[in-house]
């Protein structure tokens, strides 16, 4: 056996030219992607979490504070607490006070047995 093959006669390997420019251009690109990917992911989770935690917020409110004239939820990255969404009743006279937090990823209310809703 040989270890010539007659279908490789002349061919000469070759990486070619190194391209540093186009190697930065297709890394922007790729970046540019993936963000595009990611961001409406992130935009709705936020969305959802936002909504979850409002509604959740109205019916503590309503449930603890009764008197309380709205409800107000916020996101908190240094709260006393913890990172969150933090719930806040807002009086007839429009002082704030903080009622809890709802947590990162805020869950329905849950309203222990007994108590009026």
């Amino acid at each position: 056996m040989s270890d010539e093959h007659p279908e490789l006669a002349g061919y000469e390997a070759s990486d070619g030219p190194y391209r540093p420019r186009r190697a930065k251009v297709m890394r922007a690109v790729v970046l540019v992607a993936l963000a595009a990917m990611l961001l409406p992911l992130v935009l709705s989770a936020v969305s959802v979490a936002r909504s979850t935690a409002a509604r959740a917020c109205f019916v503590y409110v309503e449930t603890y504070v009764p008197d309380a004239a709205a409800s107000h939820v916020r996101f908190d990255l240094f709260e006393e607490t913890g990172a969150g969404w933090q719930c806040d009743w807002i009086t007839t006279s429009g002082v704030t006070h903080h009622l809890g937090s709802l947590g990162l990823i805020p869950s329905g209310a849950v309203v222990p047995p007994g108590v009026r809703t």
